[in-house]
């Protein structure tokens, strides 16, 4: 990943049960909150609850240092600090935006035209 490429995080965190929720709800918007103010390349980020105990998260940052100033605030390690206590299991994945669909207009970062693989092209050994 270079230091200019917009980056997209997906984190999952299951919890043991619902009571946990709300708490995990308030850290998310309060850190969201902190990161529009204190991070500059922080572009968006959602919060969906799902079944099971479960909340996703999805943020789009302009680069991977924005991601990385955001993940040092000491707000955000209290936050995982706190899910930790609360045994919250965690998955988190950082994905490279590669391109952009051909219907895309300009909107962040300066990402190629996305192709998907061609088919049939199989390497045999």
């Amino acid at each position: 990943m270079t230091e200019h490429e917009p980056v997209c995080v997906v984190t999952r965190i299951t919890f043991a049960g619902w009571r946990s929720i709300p708490g995990a709800v308030l850290r998310f918007r309060r850190l969201r909150r902190i990161g529009r103010n204190e991070v500059a390349g922080l572009i968006d980020a959602h919060l969906r609850l799902r079944g099971g105990a479960t909340l996703l998260f999805v943020s789009l940052w302009r680069d991977e240092l924005s991601l990385l100033q955001f993940t040092t605030l000491e707000d955000h390690v209290d936050a995982v600090r706190w899910t930790i206590r609360n045994r919250g299991t965690v998955w988190s994945g950082v994905f490279r935006l590669d391109g952009t669909s051909s219907m895309s207009v300009p909107w962040l970062g300066t990402i190629e035209q996305w192709h998907p693989l061609a088919t049939g092209t199989v390497e045999r050994d």
